[in-house]
């Protein structure tokens, strides 16, 4: 039997078009209007965050003075996406973790980017920050990353100074516990890193407790600080590393700057600015750091010594500020070696 079907309707391919068109066109016009679905869905989303990180917040002790406020340490930790080695992770310490955490941590994570067919490691990477939303905390770091001196106990700012020894054990005592605690780690390639005055707390710890770390990284080190103080801790490293077992690894000691840093700063060709304008404090350091003994001064008092292998480097065309991110580049690569 033979049954007529009607015709399945259809539309002419002009009116298809136009009928698009004018969809995508509303739909256009949707996007576009202030307070659309879109533009309110992304301003209420959450912040981003990185995978395979964490952080946690432990108390300290406050700064000295009257009424000072206990004071918030964050950890920020950055776990390779891979199973440790059979000896463990190595592991990079950071100070000014808040502004270098981010960063480094992704440094770490794109050695993985290519996939599990490409065979790499990565460190687990601890950023040493605050609890507290600026991106540097100077009061804090001006007091954590100072070594002990005879004198005044603060800047020309006023902000407490000296405090990098309590800080050393506070890392000592409870942030490498809870690392250890929590991943495998490799003991003998720990690796400690830090910037400006944070480069400055890494040398104190190198002269004064060379055993607590294996690497020290030195970015751009305030050595200026206190005419050079840190360098009076010379005579007791060098006594110390003579004494070291011949067997022991050697220690790892890597200096950086900014191009820029090292040239001798050029005369001004402009006149003073009037003493209203001026900052006595900035002055001050200026006149420091034309006037005290700098990486040169280090090198050569470090030359030679016992069981410590020394390098140096210079980041072409960067200032003091510049000079930062290289330098974590290169502590992420020295805390890699094996």
């Amino acid at each position: 039997m033979h049954i007529a079907l009607s015709p399945f309707p259809t539309l002419p391919l002009a009116q298809l078009a136009d009928g698009t068109r004018r969809r995508l066109l509303g739909l256009g016009a949707a996007l576009a209007l202030p307070g659309c679905a879109w533009q309110s869905s992304l301003q209420d989303a959450p912040p981003v965050t990185l995978p395979g990180t964490r952080q946690l917040d432990l108390r300290a002790p406050g700064m000295p003075g009257p009424g000072a406020p206990e004071r918030v340490h964050r950890i920020m930790v950055a776990v390779p996406p891979a199973p440790p080695p059979p000896q463990g992770y190595p592991v990079l310490y950071l100070l000014d973790g808040n502004l270098l955490f981010t960063p480094t941590a992704q440094l770490m994570r794109n050695r993985f980017a290519r996939g599990p067919s490409v065979p790499t490691q990565g460190a687990v990477v601890v950023g040493l920050g605050y609890a507290d939303s600026a991106v540097l905390d100077l009061s804090a770091r001006s007091y954590d990353y100072t070594p002990p001196a005879p004198g005044p106990a603060t800047d020309a700012r006023g902000r407490a100074e000296g405090g990098a020894d309590h800080f050393l054990d506070f890392i000592d005592q409870q942030v490498r516990p809870l690392v250890e605690a929590s991943w495998p780690i490799d003991r003998a390639r720990q690796t400690f890193f830090g910037h400006s005055y944070g480069g400055l707390c890494v040398l104190h710890a190198l002269l004064t407790r060379p055993g607590s770390f294996q690497r020290y990284v030195a970015a751009s080190p305030s050595i200026w600080w206190r005419d050079g103080l840190v360098l009076q801790a010379l005579p007791g490293f060098l006594a110390q590393a003579a004494n070291r077992p011949a067997d022991a690894a050697a220690l790892q000691l890597l200096l950086t700057q900014g191009e820029r840093e090292a040239r001798p700063a050029a005369p001004s060709t402009q006149s003073s600015p009037p003493a209203s304008a001026s900052d006595p404090a900035r002055d001050a350091i200026r006149r420091q750091r034309q006037n005290a003994p700098g990486i040169p001064a280090l090198m050569e008092g470090l030359r030679g010594a016992p069981g410590l292998a020394l390098r140096y480097a210079s980041f072409p065309g960067a200032d003091h500020g510049g000079a930062m991110l290289p330098a974590a580049q290169q502590a992420l690569a020295m805390a890699l070696q094996d």
